[in-house]
C-alpha cells in the first residue's frame, strides 16, 4: 500500500480572506510533500435573479470579459498566496462551485481538497449556504477545511481522531497519519461513550484497540470520552492535547436540525482552532481500491 500523501491538491477560492488563508495553508502542505496545486475559481457568470437597475455597472461586461477578468484576478491571487517553490495551475470554471470542484477533482485525478470556511452559523448559514460543507458531504476524496483561526503553516505534529468504527473513520485515520510530520507522530483516537458507561469500558477499550489498523497501533493513544456536548468536547480536547489536526469520518445522514445548525462535523469545522480533515462514505469507498492496488493519483 502506497502512502496516502497529497500529490495533486485542488484548492477552490472565492478571493475572500478565509480562502486566501486556506490557499497559503495548501501551499505550505504542498511544499512539505512536493505536491502540485490546482487553484480554481468557479462561477456561472450569470446576472443574479434579484438584479435591478441599482446594480448597473456590476454586470455591464460581456460574459467572456467577465471570465477573463476573473482569470486575471485569480492569477494575482495565486501569485500572492503560493510559495515560489510550489508548482501550480489556475483554472476559471464556468459552473456552480460545488459541481465545479467535484468535477475538477475527478478530471485531474486529485487526491485532496483544501478549502477555507467562513464559519457561518444559524440562519445566516442556512440562507447563504456553505460550499465547503456541501463539498465535505459529496467529495470523492478527503477534504481539509481550514478556518481563519488556524495556522497557515501545515505542520501536523499530533492528530485527534474521534471514531465510531465506520469505514469513513478508518479512512480518515489513515489519511491523517500520512499527513503527519513524522511516521511516529502521535494519533489520539477517541471513542465517545455514554457517561454512565465510562467506568465500564472493559469491553469498549479492547474493541477500540482491535479496530485500529495494526500498522498504526504503535502510534495511537486510545481514549474513551463521556460525550455530553460533543462539539465543545472535541474542540476542547484538541486544544488541551495541542492537536494540530482533527480527523473526522463524515456521516451521510442529515436532519432538519442539521440544516440549520450544521452536522456535528460542520460545527466542529466552524469552531476548531486547527484544520479539520474529513472523509465521507464516498471518499472512503474510493480510497479502498487505491489502498489495495496502486495508491492515489499523482500529479502529471
Amino acid at each position: 500500500m502506497e502512502p496516502l500523501e497529497p500529490r495533486l491538491i485542488v484548492v477552490p477560492t472565492d478571493f475572500s480572506a478565509p480562502a486566501a488563508h486556506a490557499l497559503r495553508y495548501a501551499s505550505s502542505l504542498a511544499e512539505r510533500f512536493g505536491a502540485h496545486l490546482l487553484v480554481i475559481y468557479a462561477d456561472t457568470f450569470m446576472v443574479p435573479v434579484d438584479f435591478t437597475a441599482t446594480a448597473v455597472g456590476a454586470f455591464d461586461l460581456p460574459r467572456e470579459a467577465m471570465i477573463e477578468e476573473a482569470r486575471e484576478q485569480l492569477e494575482g491571487h495565486a501569485e500572492q498566496c503560493i510559495s515560489a517553490r510550489v508548482p501550480y495551475e489556475i483554472r476559471v470554471v464556468v459552473d456552480s462551485p460545488v459541481a465545479a470542484i467535484t468535477d475538477q477533482v475527478r478530471e485531474v485525478g486529485a487526491n485532496l481538497i483544501v478549502m477555507g470556511t467562513h464559519g457561518r452559523t444559524g440562519m445566516r448559514r442556512l440562507l447563504m449556504g456553505s460550499v465547503t460543507e456541501a463539498v465535505i458531504r459529496v467529495a470523492s476524496v478527503p477534504v481539509l477545511a481550514v478556518s481563519p483561526r488556524t495556522p497557515e503553516t501545515a505542520s501536523v505534529a499530533k492528530v485527534l481522531c474521534p471514531v465510531n468504527y465506520t469505514p469513513a473513520c478508518a479512512a480518515v485515520l489513515r489519511t491523517a497519519a500520512a499527513l503527519t510530520d513524522t511516521t511516529t507522530s502521535p494519533l489520539l483516537v477517541v471513542r465517545g461513550v455514554e457517561e454512565h458507561s465510562l467506568g465500564l469500558g472493559f469491553d469498549e477499550m479492547p474493541r477500540l484497540h482491535a479496530w485500529v489498523p495494526p500498522d498504526l497501533v504503535g502510534r495511537c493513544e486510545l481514549k474513551l470520552l463521556a460525550m455530553g456536548s460533543p462539539v465543545e468536547q472535541i474542540v476542547g480536547l484538541a486544544r488541551e492535547a495541542h492537536a494540530s489536526l482533527i480527523a473526522l469520518g463524515v456521516s451521510t445522514d442529515r436532519s432538519l436540525v442539521d440544516e440549520v445548525r450544521g452536522t456535528l462535523v460542520e460545527r466542529i469545522v466552524q469552531h476548531s482552532g486547527c484544520p479539520v480533515l474529513t472523509v465521507n462514505a464516498f471518499a472512503a469507498r474510493a480510497l479502498q481500491p487505491a489502498e489495495k492496488v496502486s495508491g492515489l493519483a499523482t500529479a502529471q
